[in-house]
C-alpha cells in the first residue's frame, strides 16, 4: 500500500509536466501566417553575391611580345603547322577552328581535315579568320608580316607568334601551350619522354673525340633535284646560337658542320645558298637531304628515294664528293630531323654516322611510340631514307 501512494504522488506531476511541454510544442510548430520562403543551398553564395573571375595569363611570346589572354584558349586558328601538332599532342585539338601552313597536306595525321584551310603563309585568307572569331592566332615569328597583327588585334584577336621547331625553344614554347590550353601535366609528362631520348643520344656521342667526328653537309633535297644547286641549312645562327633544325641536327649527332655559314633568323629562308666550287671545297664525309615533298605519312613505296638518288648522283657534283662516292648520302622528310620530331631523326643520323655506337638502338621504336601514344594514331610511312639501302 506505501509503495503505491508513494508511485501515485510521483507520477501525476511528470504526466503535468509532458502535458505542458507538448502543449508549448504544437505552439511553437503551428503553420506561420506569412509564406514559407526557400532557403539557399548550404554554401553557396546567392546569385547577387556571385563572381566568376577568368583565369588570365601575360607571358612574353617568342618574338618578344607581351600578351594577356582568358584562360583556357577554346577558339584557336593555327598557321604553324608545328604548333598544330603540338597542341594535339597535348589533347587540346579540340580548340582548333582551322589551320593554314599545308598543315592539311604534311601533317593528315593529325586528322584537321575537316577544319577550314585559311591559307598558306603568303596568302592568308583574314576574311575567314575574323569570321571564325578565334580567341588567338599562332604564327611563326618571321612569317607572315605584321598584317596580321594590324588586321587581327583591332577586332580583339591576339596573334601569339612561336615556332615549335627550333631546337633552343621548343620546350618552353610547349610549356607555354601547356599553359594556355590547361595541360600543363600532359606537357611535363611528353617533354621527360622527350628528353630521355636525347639524353640517350648525348650520352653516347660525348667521348667521340674530335678526328673520329664525321663531316656533315645539310642540303634542301629539292634545289639540289630539280636546279643542280646547293641550298644550306646552317648549324649555327648569328651570334653563335644554335642554326636551323637541319644544320644543328649534324652537332647534335656528333658530327661537325661541313659549312661555315651563319642563319639570320629574320630571313623567311632557313637556307643559304652557295656555288658549286665551296661545296667541292667542303667535300663532307656525309650529306643529309632535306624536304617535305619526298616521304611522309602516307608513303610506302621506298623507289622514289631511288629515283631522286640516282638522279642527283648522275646530274649534279655530288658523286665527286667523298660522300658521293661511298653513298653516305641520307634523306629525311624535315619534321624528323629537321623540326618537331627532332629528337628522333637526329638519334637515327647519329646512328648512319655512327652504326656501332647505336648498335642496340632502334630509333624507329621512338617514332612508333609518338604516333601511338602522344598522337594516338597508327604509326607509318617512310621518314628516313639512306642511299646505302638503293639497289
Amino acid at each position: 500500500m506505501t509503495i503505491t501512494k508513494q508511485r501515485r504522488t510521483i507520477t501525476i506531476p511528470w504526466l503535468i509536466a509532458i502535458f505542458a511541454i507538448l502543449l508549448l510544442t504544437g505552439c511553437a510548430s503551428a503553420p506561420s501566417s506569412e509564406p514559407e520562403q526557400p532557403s539557399s543551398p548550404p554554401n553557396q553564395a546567392s546569385p547577387a553575391t556571385e563572381t566568376h573571375e577568368p583565369e588570365v595569363l601575360t607571358f612574353t611570346d617568342t618574338a618578344g611580345k607581351e600578351i594577356t589572354l582568358p584562360l583556357p584558349i577554346e577558339r584557336a586558328v593555327v598557321l604553324n603547322r608545328n604548333t598544330a601538332e603540338a597542341i594535339t599532342l597535348l589533347g587540346a585539338k579540340d580548340a582548333i577552328l582551322a589551320t593554314g601552313d599545308t598543315t592539311i597536306k604534311n601533317n593528315p595525321y593529325l586528322e584537321l581535315a575537316g577544319k577550314p584551310d585559311v591559307g598558306e603563309t603568303k596568302q592568308v585568307n583574314l576574311e575567314l579568320i575574323l569570321s571564325l572569331k578565334p580567341q588567338v592566332v599562332f604564327a611563326y615569328t618571321n612569317r607572315p608580316d605584321q598584317t596580321l597583327e594590324e588586321k587581327l588585334e583591332p577586332a580583339g584577336i591576339k596573334v601569339v607568334r612561336i615556332n615549335n621547331y627550333l631546337p633552343e625553344q621548343m620546350d618552353e614554347e610547349l610549356r607555354l601551350l601547356g599553359k594556355l590550353f590547361r595541360k600543363t601535366d600532359k606537357a611535363e609528362q611528353f617533354l621527360k619522354w622527350k628528353h630521355s631520348i636525347e639524353q640517350l643520344l648525348a650520352d653516347r656521342v660525348a667521348g667521340l673525340k674530335e678526328e673520329e667526328k664525321k663531316s656533315v653537309l645539310a642540303l634542301s633535297a629539292g634545289f639540289l633535284n630539280t636546279n643542280g644547286g646547293y641550298r644550306i641549312f646552317p648549324s649555327q645562327s648569328i651570334g653563335g646560337k644554335p642554326g636551323v633544325g637541319e644544320g644543328y641536327a649534324t652537332i647534335l649527332a656528333g658530327g661537325k658542320d661541313a659549312a661555315d655559314l651563319e642563319w639570320n633568323p629574320a630571313e623567311s629562308s632557313t637556307t643559304i645558298m652557295v656555288d658549286e666550287e665551296y661545296v667541292l671545297k667542303r667535300n663532307p664525309d656525309v650529306i643529309t637531304l632535306h624536304g617535305t615533298w619526298l616521304g611522309g605519312y602516307e608513303t610506302e613505296d621506298a623507289k622514289p628515294f631511288e629515283e631522286t638518288l640516282d638522279n642527283i648522283m648522275k646530274t649534279t657534283s655530288v658523286s665527286r664528293l667523298k660522300a658521293g662516292q661511298t653513298r653516305d648520302i641520307y634523306f629525311f622528310y624535315t619534321n624528323f630531323v629537321g623540326s618537331d620530331k627532332r629528337y628522333i631523326g637526329t638519334l637515327q643520323l647519329a646512328k648512319y654516322l655512327y652504326p656501332d655506337l647505336f648498335q642496340d638502338v632502334d630509333p624507329e621504336q621512338y617514332a612508333r611510340e609518338y604516333y601511338e601514344k602522344w598522337l594516338n594514331v597508327p604509326y607509318k610511312g617512310i621518314w628516313t631514307y639512306s642511299y646505302k639501302d638503293a639497289k
